[in-house]
This record gives structure tokens, C-alpha cells and sequence, in this order.
């Protein structure tokens, strides 16, 4: 490579959300830090508290003032979810501009958040729809924004993330032993019980229920064949439940003790750089 190559590779446009880092990493930095997130955290929890309390007849008197803070937390929460596609470059920082804003609205968190924000846009745009306080269930799913600002919930994200090829090879064959017990039992028992075995759906509920080992009572199979493969499903339904506990178990335990050890290695960096 010459020298002027060298050069022009040195000075190479840079990509077209640097020009305004300093403006994205700001807002990004706003949205981490500790008043912002307990800011938003409160509206979290007040929503999912004015929901609950709604379903309580003491609190006619007060649904007006309930739907407001549920109003001006769909607000607040449409201002976070805006700042968020603002600063998204940052959190993808491997991405275009346009492309990491895209990769935050489909993913996940960007899904629940949009869905905290339909309240507001939908009563903006719909003030005399008499069904409009119907939006007021899009509430329940803001719950999952808790997952953001909880540590212990995004532990067990990373738990399953880790074990999640293994937890599919244990979901999968749980599925099919659901779907063999399911349609073996229909064709056993419909005849004696057309009722209850109307179709293989009414197999499929009854084989979780036994597979669970829940045991409702509202499906279970009355003839000898049918007693005999119930007993079977629900004995191996013990065995094949606790594989996925156990992997989740000990991939949970691995993790807690990798951070005790980062943890203990950090404590004693520090300790030799204050000596």
C-alpha cells in the first residue's frame, strides 16, 4: 500500500450516525442512568397497580384519576420509546444508523415498548371511541418491561440463552410424547367416552394435564387400555418434567459461581492496585 492510500484509508468517511455520537451516546447515557430508570420504573409499577386496583369495585370513585395516570404513563413511555430508536445506534453500534433502529423496534424490548405506547396514540387519534379505555389491557403486558430493570430476570434470560439448544432437544421430545399419548388415548377412549374424547384436541389437553401430573379431573380416560397408558404418561411425564429443571438448575449454579469468581477476582485487582 503507498503512502497516499495509506492516507485516504486513514480519512475514510466515517459511518453517518458518527456524526452525531455525541448526541446519541448522551441520550443513550440518560436512558442507563439511575434517575431516568427509577423515573420510568415508577410509572411501570404505578400502571400495573392502577390495573389491578381497577378490578376492585372501591375503586369507581377513582377510575377517571386512574385512566389519567395510565394516560400520562403512556406518555412518558412513548418519550423513552422515541429516545430509545434515537439512540439506538449506540446499542448496535456494529449497524447502520437506520438498520440498528430497525434491530431495536422488532426486538423484544422494542415490541413492549411500542406496546406501552398504543394507549396514548390510540386515545389521541380515537378520543370519542366509546370502546377506547378497552386499550387499558395493553397495560398487562408492560410487565415485561420489569425485565429491563431487574437484574434477577435478566440472569435467567442469560440462563436460558446459554442452555437454550439443550432445552429444545428436552421440549422437543416432550412434544412428541404429548402428541403420541394425545392421539392414542382419543382413539382409545372415544368410544367408551365420546363426550369427553370428542376430538385428538381434547387427547392433546387431557396428555398435558397428565403429562404435568396437574390432574384436573375434567378429562381422564375410564377403560382398562386407557388406565394403563395414563398410569405410564403420568410416571414418565416425572422423569421427562425434571430434565428441563435440571438443566436449567445447573446452568443457573454455573453462572452464579462464574460471577463469584469475576467478583472475587475484581476485589482482589482492586486490592493490589490500593497497595
Amino acid at each position: 500500500m503507498s503512502h497516499n492510500e495509506h492516507n485516504n484509508s486513514l480519512f475514510k468517511p466515517l459511518p453517518q450516525f458518527i456524526r452525531h455520537e455525541k448526541l446519541y451516546r448522551a441520550i443513550h447515557r440518560q436512558l442507563m442512568s439511575r434517575w431516568f430508570q427509577g423515573f420510568v420504573l415508577f410509572f411501570i409499577m404505578g400502571c400495573i397497580c392502577a390495573v389491578i386496583y381497577s378490578s376492585f369495585e372501591s375503586s369507581l370513585p377513582y377510575r377517571t384519576q386512574l385512566f389519567k395516570f395510565n394516560y400520562t404513563a403512556s406518555f412518558v413511555f412513548t418519550i423513552e420509546y422515541t429516545l430509545r430508536i434515537i439512540a439506538a445506534p449506540v446499542q448496535f453500534p456494529k449497524l447502520g444508523e437506520w438498520k440498528s433502529r430497525f434491530t431495536y423496534i422488532f426486538s423484544f424490548y422494542g415490541l413492549i415498548d411500542f406496546v406501552a405506547i398504543l394507549p396514548f396514540v390510540v386515545i389521541y387519534f380515537y378520543q370519542e371511541s366509546p370502546h377506547v379505555h378497552l386499550i387499558v389491557l395493553a397495560y398487562v403486558l408492560i410487565i415485561f418491561k420489569l425485565i429491563r430493570y431487574s437484574s434477577s430476570f435478566q440472569m435467567i434470560g442469560s440462563v436460558l440463552k446459554v442452555v437454550r439448544n439443550e432445552l429444545i432437544t428436552a421440549y422437543t421430545s416432550c412434544g412428541i410424547m404429548l402428541c403420541f399419548s394425545g392421539i392414542l388415548m382419543y382413539y382409545i377412549e372415544r368410544n367408551a367416552q365420546p363426550q369427553a374424547f370428542a376430538n385428538i384436541g381434547d387427547g392433546f389437553w387431557w396428555a398435558i394435564v397428565a403429562f404435568t401430573t396437574v390432574g384436573y379431573g375434567d378429562i381422564y380416560p375410564i377403560t382398562p387400555l386407557g388406565r394403563i397408558l395414563s398410569s405410564a404418561i403420568s410416571l414418565i411425564g416425572i422423569a421427562m418434567i425434571a430434565i428441563p429443571t435440571g438443566i436449567i438448575s445447573s446452568a443457573f449454579m454455573n453462572m452464579i459461581l462464574e460471577r463469584q469468581k469475576e467478583e472475587q477476582e475484581n476485589s482482589r485487582k482492586n486490592k493490589k492496585e490500593n497497595k
